[in-house]
């Protein structure tokens, strides 16, 4: 019943209240009897309503067999007869039964977590550490708890009876309303995310699908450059995120066919700043704003959001930025078509160092070769040589300048307007002033 009522987790498996009656077991029974028990409770209602394969069973039941049997044998093996031979605890065999109780907890956790984990990894071709940490990690805090309401249940059983086990079961469901509280709000976060990411593609349909690719690029090259598996969820989210702030620029220049003007490009390049402003006052989403506000920062400086360059622009961020471009360089455009795979990743190599992070554009690369959608060796690589270097200095040193020059040019129209407002004015009260005085 305990294993039936379990909660999936993320991805894949289930976490459930077991633990306690599994480790009060471990505690009041000569290890095969512990056995039996345990791969009783592998005969999941929810299982056989669902037609779980046989392989499947033998693997819970042999996972079951070995972790309970293991904790069983350590907590006997310590000199301690289970509770039932010797009457319960009392007072007396404390300190000492401290340390083998911990021990037999944690041997079935660890065996059974890691178990586990190992076969869910062969099944999902994961590395079975990644799973452990996203799906075990965090509950052992509860495992702590579950295990001491355990050895509370062994001892009412040993003191009162079998039916002293409805005291536990308050406790138990408590503990399993906790959990499925938990999981439905983290549930609800990926429902809220996927719901801004459905308005932003709403305006722009050339770019639906973009922050789902985006985020499914961050996330491998996250898992290869190490970030912490329990970090995963919120680098997702803030590579969903990244444009949230183009709900505040007009769709008429989103969707523009052609060149965009100067004060257009002026518009988008707000969007990282909106998008931080609509995001900070989201309390489970403030962490990924240093993302959203410089996924456009160029690694030598030449960027927009605040300015920043080389390290000081977020880790992530960089990584966003090379998988942002990626995936804006092979979708279709409305003002042009997408670029093969290898020629964005050629491109990709070209702007490494300048617009780019080099190190996160390696490890890009080498994980769309690892991932097989890319062929490494089909990139054209652009050699940058001198008269190249000179060109491009040109370039961004006449960008630059025009844009000052655009500056100018815009202050001077505002200055020439306030004086022709302030001339206008002045007319006007000379006129009343003329008819006052006719």
């Amino acid at each position: 019943m305990a294993e039936s009522a379990g909660i999936d987790l993320p991805r894949v498996g289930a976490v459930s209240v077991s633990f306690t009656i599994i480790f009060a077991a471990v505690l009041l029974f000569e290890p095969l009897t512990v056995i039996l028990i345990s791969l009783f409770m592998t005969v999941v209602w929810r299982d056989i309503k669902k037609k779980t394969s046989i392989f499947r069973w033998m693997v819970n039941g042999g996972i079951a067999v070995f972790d309970a049997g293991l904790a069983a044998l350590i907590y006997q093996k310590l000199n301690h007869p289970s509770f039932i031979t010797k009457g319960g605890l009392t007072y007396l065999d404390f300190p000492s039964i401290l340390l083998p109780l911990a021990l037999a907890a944690i041997t079935y956790f660890l065996v059974n977590t890691a178990l586990v984990s190992v076969a869910i990894g062969l099944i999902e071709k994961m590395h079975p550490l990644n799973i452990w940490v996203l799906n075990e990690r965090w509950t052992i805090p509860s495992k702590i708890f579950l295990a001491t309401l355990g050895i509370a249940l062994a001892q009412l059983y040993v003191s009162s009876g079998i039916s002293s086990i409805i005291l536990v079961v308050a406790p138990l469901l408590i503990a399993r309303e906790s959990f499925r509280v938990y999981m439905r709000l983290k549930a609800a976060y990926g429902d809220t995310v996927r719901a801004l990411i459905a308005s932003i593609e709403a305006k722009d349909s050339y770019t639906k699908g973009h922050s789902e690719r985006v985020a499914d690029y961050v996330e491998l090259a996250a898992r290869k450059m190490r970030f912490p598996e329990n970090e995963m969820d919120l680098i997702k989210y803030a590579a969903l995120l990244h444009d949230l702030g183009k709900i505040g620029i007009p769709r008429r220049i989103l969707c523009k066919p052609s060149q965009l003007s100067s004060d257009e490009y002026e518009s988008i390049k707000k969007h990282s700043e909106i998008g931080a402003e609509l995001l900070k006052d989201v309390d489970f989403l403030r962490s990924v704003l240093p993302v959203v506000e410089s996924h456009h920062e160029y690694y030598n400086g030449m960027g927009y959001g605040a300015g920043i360059r080389g390290e000081s622009i977020p880790m992530l961020a960089r990584v966003v930025s090379v998988a942002d471009a990626f995936d804006a360089m092979t979708s279709l455009r409305s003002y042009r078509e997408p670029m093969t795979f290898p020629e964005a990743a050629a491109e990709l190599l070209y702007c490494s160092g300048s617009q780019f992070d080099k190190d996160v554009v390696k490890i890009f690369i080498e994980m769309l070769g690892e991932e097989g959608k890319l062929d490494v060796g089909s990139i054209s690589f652009k050699i940058e040589t001198d008269e190249d270097k000179w060109n491009r200095f040109q370039y961004e040193d006449k960008k630059e300048r025009e844009e000052v020059e655009e500056r100018k040019v815009e202050e001077t129209q505002e200055k020439k307007d306030d004086l022709e407002t302030n001339f206008e004015v002045k007319e006007d009260l000379l006129i009343i002033d003329d008819w006052e005085l006719e």
